[in-house]
């Protein structure tokens, strides 16, 4: 059914605020996928984080407005605050993974930290995890910036705040809902704290001429309430079902990360085109890594392999003998040579893994894309189902039972299937 109102409402926030939410809910639930807008992304990612309790105006105003900002959606986020003044707490600046998004970055799973320094007189924040580069921010806006010079940046005092912390769970502190897993804050001045999680880091104010009269009792940091809908995104707008694109392997991989081959560098035994684009316009991953296994592209890329093929790179795929990657120059296909058997015949025989090397690199970047929703799920989310649904698409014949490379890729996969962070 179509609700011809419902976006116009939905994109005005203050029209938000002074509707009843479960029946914006309901409307939204019996809306098609395919229609919304900016106003839908916010209602429903609230949701998802927060969960469907019922809260003031105002709380629900902060929870949008946390929601506008971690989706990007900043002049909403700025509509949010004028229709809400007496919102208790605002975000100011959010790297965040929204729910439901299934993204490279931020991957802040196993160990992370966030520390505030001082440059140049200007405040930084420093945040660093087991699965994500170094991520140096303008602690007052939020842009990245690079890491100062060796030497320049001296440690952050941090100023114990008088009184109660916001999302605190002691009972003179604030009755609010804080999201699952903000704990201990880096207190800040102005009434600003950091927090950081699993699925990123954010900086946040608290209102205090809101939170003057507010109840106290303590935060309720216990999981939200679960939707019926969950969290919905306007078509075509999270980059994972489109084609590969350098642009897009670099947000997972980083620049630097990617090799790219100009095309007259190419051997010219490799005649299949699409491999021939692929390495050209998109690139392949220098180097890979999940759990115990590992990929790096062979220093000779396309050096000459057995039977006619192209060496393409080497698995360490833990516990076992290495597997030599190769392609086939006419047809594209990806095949694998592991002499000890563990993962296939032995020997120098080389085995198919995958159909071809685009569906290869879309493997590497399904795990690497997929890492913090397997790790660590929003409730609700199912991540490992969500992973090897999208794996499947990619090609359902490298995965079936009894294909040749189905246990060389169920052991990868099993990275962040069944095992944690840390590889165990």
């Amino acid at each position: 059914m179509t609700d011809p109102d419902l976006r116009t409402l939905l994109d005005d926030p203050a029209e938000v605020l002074r509707h009843d939410r479960a029946e914006l809910r309901a409307r939204i639930d019996a809306l098609p996928e395919e229609q919304g807008g900016v106003g839908r992304e916010v209602f429903t990612q609230a949701e998802a984080v927060f969960g469907s309790a019922p809260v003031t105006s105002a709380e629900f105003a902060s929870w949008l407005h946390f929601a506008a900002t971690v989706l990007g959606h900043r002049e909403y986020a700025e509509r949010v605050a004028a229709a809400e003044p007496g919102l208790p707490w605002r975000t100011v600046w959010a790297w965040w993974r929204p729910v439901g998004a299934h993204e490279a970055a931020p991957n802040l799973s196993g160990d992370r930290s966030a520390e505030v320094y001082e440059a140049g007189g200007t405040p930084l924040l420093k945040v660093w995890a087991l699965w994500c580069e170094d991520a140096w921010f303008d602690l007052a806006t939020g842009r990245r910036r690079p890491a100062p010079a060796e030497g320049t940046a001296e440690p952050y005092e941090e100023d114990e705040p008088d009184g109660p912390w916001l999302f605190d769970a002691d009972d003179a502190s604030w009755a609010l809902r804080g999201p699952d897993g903000w704990e201990e804050p880096i207190p800040l001045d102005g009434g600003r704290y950091v927090f950081l999680d699993a699925r990123g880091v954010a900086v946040v104010e608290r209102n205090d001429t809101a939170l003057a009269d507010w109840p106290t009792g303590g935060a309720d940091s216990s999981g939200p309430a679960p939707t019926d809908g969950g969290p919905w995104f306007r078509p075509g707008t999270r980059n994972t079902d489109g084609p590969l694109t350098a642009a897009r392997l670099d947000g997972v991989f980083g620049p630097s990360g990617m090799l790219r081959v100009p095309a007259a560098e190419l051997p010219a035994a490799l005649t299949h085109a699409p491999t021939r684009e692929l390495l050209t316009e998109a690139g392949l991953p220098r180097r890979w890594a999940a759990g115990i296994t590992s990929f790096a592209v062979a220093a000779e890329l396309l050096g000459p392999g057995p039977e006619g093929l192209l060496h393409v790179g080497e698995f360490d795929l833990g516990y076992c003998d290495p597997g030599e990657v190769f392609v086939h120059p006419g047809t594209g296909a990806v095949g694998l040579r592991q002499p000890d058997g563990s993962h296939g015949p032995g020997g120098d025989a080389v085995f198919p893994l995958v159909r071809d090397l685009e569906s290869f690199v879309r493997f590497l970047e399904g795990v690497r894309r997929h890492m913090g929703v397997c790790w660590d799920p929003y409730p609700g989310e199912e991540g490992v189902k969500t992973f090897l649904r999208a794996m499947t698409e990619v090609d359902a014949g490298a995965l079936t039972d009894g294909a040749p490379g189905a246990g060389v890729w169920e052991h990868l996969f099993a990275s962040i299937t069944e095992l944690g962070v840390d590889g165990y």
